[in-house]
C-alpha cells in the first residue's frame, strides 16, 4: 500500500513543481496539468463514505415543480455551472464535464438509463443507475456534498439536463482528459465524474 501511494505521489509532485515554474512568475499549473481543476487531483477519492441509501431512487419520483421539460433542461444547464452546489463551493458539474458538457463522460453514457456505470459499481455497489442516481452519485463523490432531495427542483433539472446531453453524445468522444497525466495513476482514473 505504501509503495503504491509513493508511486502515485512521485509523478504528481514532479508535475506540480514543473507546472509552477513559469519564467515570468505566473502560476501555470492549470495549463501544465489538465487535472489541476479536477476535484480528485488533490484527494484521490480518499476514504469518502458514500450515502448509498440517499442516492438510491427506489420508488421515489422526481418533481418538476410545474416546469415543462424545456424549462427543466434550461434550469439544469444553469445549475451545471453552479459551484455553490458543491461541498467546497468551488466545484460544479462543468468542472469535470467541460465544453459541451460531455467531456469526461464514459462511453456507457450513450446507453439509455438505467445502465451500468463503473463508479457506481466501485463506490456504491450499484450494478446500474438511473439518471437521477447518477446525478446523486456525482453530488456525493466529486462534488463532495449531500445528495439532493428527490423532490427538489434542482435534482429534476440536473437529471433532465443530463439526459438532454445524451442526444448529441458520441461514445468515441468519451475520454478522460487526465489519461496522459500523473493523475491517471490515482483511484479516480476510471473517471469519477463519468455518466
Amino acid at each position: 500500500m505504501m509503495i503504491r501511494r509513493i508511486s502515485w505521489l512521485a509523478p504528481a509532485a514532479l508535475m506540480l513543481f514543473a507546472g509552477c515554474s513559469a519564467s515570468d512568475g505566473t502560476d501555470t499549473t492549470a495549463e501544465a496539468n489538465p487535472c489541476a481543476a479536477n476535484p480528485c487531483a488533490a484527494n484521490p477519492c480518499a476514504a469518502q463514505e458514500v450515502p448509498v441509501e440517499a442516492i438510491r431512487q427506489g420508488d421515489r419520483t422526481l418533481d418538476a415543480h410545474g416546469n415543462t421539460d424545456a424549462q427543466l433542461v434550461a434550469l439544469g444547464a444553469e445549475l451545471w455551472s453552479d459551484a455553490s452546489l458543491s461541498g467546497s463551493g468551488a466545484t460544479s458539474c462543468s468542472t469535470c464535464h467541460t465544453g459541451s458538457g460531455t467531456t469526461a463522460m464514459n462511453a456507457t453514457f450513450a446507453e439509455p438509463y438505467p445502465h451500468f456505470v463503473q463508479m457506481a459499481k466501485d463506490r456504491a455497489g450499484m450494478d446500474e443507475v438511473t439518471a437521477a442516481e447518477m446525478v446523486q452519485l456525482c453530488m456525493a463523490i466529486p462534488m463532495a456534498t449531500d445528495p439532493l432531495d428527490y423532490d427538489s427542483e434542482e435534482l429534476a433539472a440536473l437529471t433532465a439536463y443530463s439526459i438532454s446531453l445524451q442526444e448529441g453524445f458520441e461514445p468515441s468522444e468519451a475520454a478522460n482528459p487526465c489519461a496522459a497525466n500523473p493523475c491517471a495513476a490515482n483511484p479516480c482514473a476510471a473517471n469519477p465524474c463519468g455518466g
